[in-house]
């Protein structure tokens, strides 16, 4: 039997050791739609801790439907999670290289 989705918050993300992009969006999505629904000053200060480009941000806004939003949202809170991940490893390795280099 196929176990119910269970909502995630985007400060969990980093911490998944698996999780598919569609699995993963349609957690988040389940979150950010509550907070649409119920709690949008938290989203917002979400969007803003997690560095979500205010833009594209407004654009998902702009959207017809709330679950359309909140898709869209975790879209561009899992890029930009993505993001972070990169560039903290091209950090590290740089770090790392410039170690070995001494």
């Amino acid at each position: 039997m196929e176990q119910a989705l269970q909502p995630i918050e985007p400060s969990d993300i980093s911490r998944l050791q698996h999780l598919d992009r569609e699995t993963l969006t349609d957690q988040l999505q389940l979150f950010i739609y509550d907070l649409l629904q119920h709690d949008f000053e938290r989203l917002c200060a979400l969007m803003y801790r997690h560095d979500v480009n205010e833009f594209l941000f407004n654009q998902a806004l702009s959207l017809s439907r709330d679950d359309e939003r909140a898709r869209a949202i975790a879209g561009l809170v899992i890029d930009r999670e993505l993001l972070k991940i990169k560039t903290r490893a091209l950090y590290a390795s740089e770090k790392n290289k410039n170690a070995l280099d001494q």
